[in-house]
């Protein structure tokens, strides 16, 4: 009993000595608090955001910033007189024929050249980065019309038809420098019917004469310019129609003309340059057209020197001296049109010209008017709702 008792001391001793030498668990110690470098957050951007100038990138694919080959699609109604593979003066001529003719010319447009603007080479040797060529031409059927343009989809096309005293070679040019200047993705078609002086030459002593002969031309082929809006409509592609002066007497005319037989509005964007025009007739056309096109835009001017001689000749007011009218976009630019800036010398071929290209760019792409560069409003009571500052 005394040795169980002295066991059961030495143990408890030896538990207490144990306790005696074990250090107290240490207390937790708090964790370094890790800061991590903030993450700068991009800002938003509100002025040509992500997508938007990914679409804008996507859209223009060619960028026409060389020399570039221009494919221009002729609709006309001008009597062949030659070979249309040299799409010149001699393949088409200033009569009318009661068939349609189509055909692409394809066009090399220099790099060089200045805007509105269009030098032909003297020879295939030629600088081409200075030069325009014709490269080559294909005549068609208008079977084979529609199937190109089909074949292009899904663009849209434009459509561009000339005015007074221009025979088939410049308006064929003018096409490809208008579809170059302006960047234009989609195919380019030319309607161009006959006009031009039929002597070659064009002076003060036969303009009337000229003049009038382009006139009743202007009004024959009313009939085929219809036909072709109504084949245009039926393809289910945009087309965006782009007129200069005496053409305004064909190409209004047929749209109304073809507006019954086409259900639904067929034009994103008609521009109306220098209309030579009465403003009463432009009025009493007005309704068909808008049921046509989503936007109308009228581009004027005081200082165009032809639509003045057209004002004393007709004797009446001409559209293209700026007249103001509901739903339709009246631009004056008389203050960039000077008669030294217009080609011509006339002030009356500022359509091609580098402000009016600037802010047909925008209209194509959709910006309304007192968005767009260079835009100001009028003031009220004024024959115009904006001027284009120079």
């Amino acid at each position: 009993m005394t040795s169980m008792k002295r066991i059961l001391a030495f143990s408890s001793l030896l538990f207490l000595a144990a306790c005696a030498t074990t250090p107290p668990a240490p207390e937790p110690q708090p964790q370094p608090v890790v800061v991590l470098p903030a993450v700068p957050v991009k800002p938003a951007r509100l002025i040509a955001p992500e997508n938007l100038r990914r679409e804008l990138n996507d859209l223009y694919k060619a960028p026409y910033s060389d020399t570039q080959a221009v494919d221009v699609v002729y609709v006309t109604n001008r009597l062949a007189i030659g070979d249309a593979a040299e799409c010149g003066d001699s393949s088409f001529g200033v009569d009318r024929s009661t068939l349609a003719s189509y055909g692409v010319c394809q066009i090399s447009v220099p790099k060089r050249h200045g805007v509105g603007g269009f030098d032909v080479g003297p020879n295939r040797r030629a600088d081409p980065h200075q030069y325009y060529h014709v490269l080559s031409q294909t005549s068609m059927d208008e079977g084979s019309f529609k199937a190109l343009l089909e074949s292009k989809k899904p663009t849209d096309v434009l459509v561009f038809v000339h005015g007074f005293n221009v025979k088939f070679q410049e308006a064929v040019l003018r096409s490809a420098q208008i579809a170059y200047d302006l960047k234009f993705q989609g195919p380019v078609v030319l309607f161009t019917w006959p006009a031009g002086a039929s002597s070659g030459v064009f002076d003060s002593t036969l303009i009337n004469r000229t003049y009038d002969a382009n006139r009743k031309n202007a009004v024959d082929s009313i009939d085929r310019m219809a036909a072709f809006f109504r084949t245009l409509s039926s393809l289910d592609m945009t087309s965006h129609v782009i007129v200069h002066s005496m053409g305004h007497q064909v190409a209004l005319p047929a749209l109304a003309k073809a507006a019954p037989s086409i259900p639904a509005p067929f034009i994103g964007e008609l521009i109306l340059n220098a209309p030579d025009i009465p403003v009463r007739r432009f009025q009493e056309l007005t309704p068909a057209l808008k049921g046509l096109a989503e936007r109308i835009t009228v581009y004027c001017s005081y200082n165009d020197n032809a639509i003045a001689a057209s004002e004393t000749y007709n004797k009446n007011r001409r559209m293209g001296a700026c007249e103001n009218l509901p739903g339709v976009d009246v631009i004056n630019v008389g203050e960039i049109d000077a008669p030294a800036l217009g080609i011509g010398g006339l002030g009356h071929g500022y359509y091609a010209s580098r402000p009016i290209l600037t802010d047909i760019y925008q209209v194509l792409l959709g910006v309304e008017a007192e968005r767009r560069l260079f835009i100001r409003k009028s003031e009220p009571n004024s024959t115009e709702d904006y001027y284009l500052r120079p």
